[in-house]
């Protein structure tokens, strides 16, 4: 896939509302490579677990993952990373050096979601409607 710019694609919208039509999600939004929230939306009517501040702590863990890429030669780059909580499934999914960040309901089947994603973050940006 081409080089993605979050901030200058004019589709990232589009990708995240087919996103946030998934019923399993709740929240879809973009990490630069400083831990920042550069874009990011709710569901239409869902309350927030937590603030937009609380999800630093999640965006950092996954920074740091994202960031040592000293085995992506030998066990090859990483895909997403999945943290599961009572209240919340939390997904980061590295795309050059931005992450996309996925709140989805606890009680969901997330491989099949995370395929789901990753298409239609593939069908907007390779063929844009």
């Amino acid at each position: 896939m081409s080089e993605l710019s979050f901030e200058n694609m004019p589709y990232w919208k589009s990708a995240s509302r087919h996103i946030l039509e998934l019923p399993e999600i709740r929240f879809v939004g973009v990490i630069n490579s400083l831990g920042r929230l550069v874009s990011g939306d709710y569901k239409k009517g869902t309350v927030p677990i937590a603030e937009v501040e609380q999800y630093k702590l999640c965006m950092s863990h996954a920074l740091e993952l994202f960031m040592k890429k000293d085995l992506d030669e030998t066990l090859g780059s990483l895909e997403y990373i999945v943290s599961k909580r009572k209240n919340v499934t939390i997904i980061t999914i590295p795309i050059n050096d931005k992450l996309v960040l996925i709140s989805a309901e606890p009680q969901s089947k997330i491989e099949p979601v995370i395929d789901e994603i990753i298409q239609r973050i593939n069908d907007v940006y390779i063929s844009p409607n």
